[in-house]
């Protein structure tokens, strides 16, 4: 969260002090591909300011949107903010995601904002699916759903249900020994979580390599 000679750390709020989202824009552009996240359900956006940072630092425009009182459904529209923000001259293509709850509004989101004029590249989701009013079954967009084997609040059944709703050009990344917790950064276990068999570390790199092959696809 704090600024270098590589990036610079914002948070941009409007005109009346509502915070829209922090954003990490790099001195030195490597793409005109970006990254907005959507953060979980009452979770500290700033607990996924390490994987937008991990690739801003790489030379990518990467963002956390901020929801009122930390809840997504207040917040559908946030990414829309960000896009202003760096414009198209910047930015021509965003990919979105986002975990748990803010997946679910990830996919809300770029089901709303599917055409081409509106910049979403390609959908991740973190441990979470769509809601039963979202079908993206004949999105034409890259969609990657990345999930952990022993999480205790997204279970694999709930991933499984939610594949007919998503394209069938989706990527299942299952992350062998990863919870729910270990997508975002935290010093304890997320009530009803189980503990995770693998570091966070381990858990994270697997995040940032799909998101990765997002952004250079």
């Amino acid at each position: 969260m704090t600024s270098s000679d590589t990036v610079k750390v914002i948070q941009k709020r409007s005109w009346i002090g509502v915070s829209h989202f922090f954003g990490f824009k790099p001195k030195n552009p490597v793409s005109t591909r970006g990254l907005i996240i959507y953060p979980g359900a009452f979770v500290d956006p700033r607990n996924y300011a390490p994987i937008a940072r991990h690739f801003a630092d790489q030379g990518y425009y990467a963002a956390v949107v901020t929801p009122p009182f930390n809840f997504d459904f207040l917040g559908v529209q946030y990414a829309t903010y960000v896009k202003n923000h760096w414009g198209e001259d910047k930015v021509t293509e965003w990919v979105i995601g986002g975990h748990s709850l803010g997946g679910v509004v990830a996919a809300d989101y770029v089901s709303a904002n599917r055409a081409a004029k509106d910049r979403v590249h390609s959908l991740f989701l973190l441990a979470a699916y769509t809601s039963p009013l979202t079908n993206l079954s004949n999105l034409n967009k890259p969609v990657t759903s990345i999930y952990g084997t022993v999480d205790g609040l997204t279970s694999i059944g709930d991933i499984e249900n939610s594949k007919k709703k998503l394209p069938a050009h989706t990527k299942f990344v299952g992350i062998d020994g990863g919870n729910h917790t270990q997508f975002y950064y935290w010093d304890s276990l997320q009530n009803n979580d189980n503990p995770a068999q693998i570091s966070r570390e381990q858990q994270q790199a697997i995040v940032e390599q799909e998101i990765g092959l997002l952004l250079t696809m």
